[in-house]
């Protein structure tokens, strides 16, 4: 039996690791933009934030169209944006104009994690699926480790202005490739018929899903695991966009480090994110039965996981450069195992394929909706109180009223039909 659906994961790697590369692009350059166009801490907030308002936006009408054309399309259609937009970024010249441009990165991006998903919801084993979307997500955090010193030494040699448009150049490289090879498992003819009824019998774990047109987002938000999955989901993506839009400036202006160190020491923890992605959700599947998986026990592991997330909140507390460092990567290697787990979760819960979409898409705009704040409340609270501890403290907070939240509602099922009441005969007198 051939495993040739890992090249599709392979791609699903690098269309994350792109993600992450273009939005960790900003973070890097913010000193440097802030200096030449004279923004104070607040203005770059939102300018850190601002994509992500597009792309909350954009995110549940992101999940109809994976619904409807298939996540190979979609994938395609919002790189192209993104990466166009990513480019204009470089061409900016105030304020006004790269809010512009940012909120189109948001657009292109907005499909981006429900894709991830949902692709391997279509290409993958259910007994895979855990470890599946936990090494393609790891592309996120692997994007934001490489992204960010690769980011640094393009500004180092040239400008910030060309560091958004080489990485924008990347993201149109990769659409033309997987315009090329992937379709859906039933069409790609690359995949050897015998994998391909593997894929096909396997990926919903025997478990009979008959496709009734689903319940829609207002049937999917009748559900209290829904809000258990969009609100763990938030905790621990807020925890996520704090380090990833602010550590880099945390770094060169609390620990006075140059824009190359801050670079690096930005990708330490994203690195190590990767790897702790990958092995925890291995772990994950590898523990549980089907009937397990089946049954939602995967929320004990996300629980798990915003516990050890909180562990940011002791940031303020040290001294060392190393004791910090160590603490950040705790704090980001869980908050980026979480959601990948979150959104096997969403994949094991979910009772209607096609709302599968909608479901994601609806998780991931819990996370982003909690993600855009992070930016602008530090940002404000940096402002205020002249340091990053109350940030650090507010996001572990958070996470543990996220374990809370993952605990009690993320169970049950997703987009299940009751099934009819049988009419009872009536009596004839």
């Amino acid at each position: 039996m051939t495993n040739r659906r890992f090249w599709v994961y392979f791609l699903l790697f690098l269309f994350n690791v792109i993600a992450y590369t273009d939005r960790v692009n900003i973070s890097v350059a913010g000193k440097p933009i802030a200096d030449e166009l004279g923004l104070s801490p607040i203005a770059l907030g939102y300018l850190f934030s601002s994509f992500l308002w597009a792309y909350v936006v954009m995110m549940l009408p992101g999940g109809r169209l994976i619904d409807r054309f298939g996540p190979h399309n979609v994938a395609a259609i919002g790189t192209t944006i993104w990466s166009i937009a990513q480019m204009l970024t470089g061409a900016a010249g105030s304020f006004l104009t790269m809010l512009l441009t940012r909120l189109g990165l948001g657009i292109g991006e907005a499909p981006y994690a429900p894709v991830t998903y949902r692709s391997v919801g279509l290409w993958g084993p259910i007994t895979e699926r855990g470890t599946a979307i936990a090494t393609i997500s790891a592309g996120s955090s692997l994007g934001a480790a490489i992204g960010a010193p690769f980011v640094a030494w393009i500004i180092s040699i040239s400008s910030w202005r060309w560091s958004f448009v080489v990485t924008g150049a990347l993201g149109l490289v990769w659409v033309a490739i997987w315009r090329l090879l992937v379709s859906t498992p039933e069409k790609t003819s690359w995949i050897p018929e015998p994998e391909r009824r593997r894929i096909l019998k396997e990926r919903d774990g025997g478990l009979e899903a008959p496709d009734h047109g689903g319940v829609g987002y207002l049937g999917l938000a009748r559900a209290p695991a829904m809000w258990g999955l969009f609100i763990s989901q938030g905790c621990m993506v807020y925890t996520v966009y704090l380090y990833l839009s602010w550590l880099p400036n945390y770094l060169q202006t609390q620990r006075h480090m140059t824009i190359m160190g801050s670079g690096i020491y930005t990708a330490l923890p994203f690195l190590i994110a990767s790897a702790v992605n990958i092995i925890a959700n291995w772990l994950g599947d590898r523990a549980m039965s089907i009937e397990a998986v089946h049954a939602g026990k995967r929320r004990y592991l996300v629980a798990i996981c915003l516990v050890m997330t909180a562990s940011g909140m002791l940031i303020p507390y040290v001294e060392s450069l190393t004791a910090m460092i160590v603490l950040v990567t705790f704090a980001v290697s869980f908050a980026n195992v979480g959601p990948a787990t979150n959104g096997a979760l969403t994949n094991d819960l979910l009772r209607s394929p096609s709302d599968a979409g909608r479901a994601l898409a609806f998780l991931v705009l819990g996370g982003n909706t909690f993600g855009l704040c992070a930016p602008i409340v530090t940002g404000y609270l940096v402002d205020i109180t002249g340091s990053f501890n109350s940030a650090f403290i507010a996001a572990g907070a958070l996470a543990l009223i996220g374990a809370v939240a993952a605990l009690t509602l993320s169970r049950g099922t997703l987009g299940e039909v009751a099934a009819p009441r049988l009419e009872q005969p009536r009596l004839v007198s």
